[in-house]
């Protein structure tokens, strides 16, 4: 009974007047994270946005919300109804990509100096690595640092936000894709789904008919030289690029071969065949992260519920 009068109530509010919207979802998040348990958060997080429903709300603007990611880890989120940081409007408990949260909080300090993130769209995991560096005791030799690259216009406008409401210290961001070589390429964005933009048209077409198109600056590959050279320790490369992994990882592959670095990478059903034949990966070992923790595989599968792998080249995750 409740749920059909709230997917009403939210249908007809998304489509009226921008003010009345706007001021019933500051009530509801303001009694959503302050008097509601988390599970009944979650479901007004769910009701609100309305994604398997098709739900869109007109532009709205929200102040940054506190919330924890992993363990112990604050970070702030200027929420987007159509992101996965609206989740910051209903919880304070972030609960994205729990798994590879929790690898990430439990060894990015220890083991890395550097860490490139390479698709880091709105900044998810930008503001989270760089909260993990400035909450823990550094020596004063070290200077981590996190760089960050997004293509996508309205992705990187959300990153650039994002920052500001951290006051990140450690990350440097550039709008740019990297690929092969520098120049120009064409870019792929679903409507609706902007955490989906992909330099492959069939995979964006997944999540939308509705594709924008457009142009965006590519750095070559071979430019990551300059900080994998000056890295004082190991470094993390972390990839989500929306299946141009195996592309994304040939042209990777001399600086690969050069420096050894771990890698985060996202593996999806349709990219494991092409990753286990990655040359480019000759000599890593694979691990899937899931809740449970490190599994050592032998080759890429696809899981439904874990995407992201750890690959290592000494064989000491």
């Amino acid at each position: 009974m409740i749920k059909p009068i709230a997917n009403r109530t939210h249908d007809y509010l998304s489509k009226g007047p921008a003010w009345l919207a706007q001021a019933y979802i500051n009530l509801v998040s303001f009694v959503s994270r302050n008097l509601l348990p988390r599970s009944l958060s979650t479901r007004v997080h769910n009701s609100v946005c309305g994604y398997i429903y098709g739900r869109q709300w007109q532009p709205m603007r929200f102040a940054a919300r506190r919330v924890r990611m992993g363990k112990g880890t604050d970070v702030s989120f200027v929420p987007e109804l159509s992101g996965f940081e609206a989740e910051a409007l209903f919880c304070r408990q972030f609960h994205y990509e729990p798994a590879l949260v929790g690898w990430l909080e439990d060894n990015v300090v220890a083991k890395y100096d550097l860490i490139i993130e390479i698709g880091a769209n709105v900044g998810i995991y930008t503001v989270f690595l760089d909260a993990l560096y400035r909450s823990a005791s550094l020596s004063r030799d070290v200077t981590p640092r996190i760089v960050s690259f997004e293509p996508s216009e309205k992705a990187y406008r959300r990153l650039i936000a994002n920052l500001a409401a951290n006051g990140t210290s450690f990350v440097s961001t550039y709008q740019a894709a990297i690929g092969r070589s520098s120049g120009a390429q064409t870019f792929f964005e679903p409507t609706g789904h902007l955490t989906n933009g992909s330099f492959m048209r069939p995979f964006s077409e997944l999540f939308s008919d509705e594709i924008t198109e457009s142009t965006v600056v590519t750095l070559a590959a071979s430019e990551l030289d300059y900080w994998l050279g000056r890295a004082g320790g190991r470094s993390l490369i972390k990839i989500d690029v929306e299946g141009f992994e195996p592309h994304l990882l040939e042209a990777l592959r001399p600086l690969i071969e050069k420096y050894h670095p771990d890698i985060v990478i996202e593996v999806l059903p349709f990219t494991a065949q092409a990753l286990n034949e990655c040359d480019a990966l000759s000599g890593y070992d694979r691990y899937l992260i899931s809740m449970e923790g490190l599994s050592r595989k032998a080759s890429f599968e696809g899981d439904k519920d874990h995407y992201d792998w750890l690959l290592c080249w000494s064989g000491q995750p």
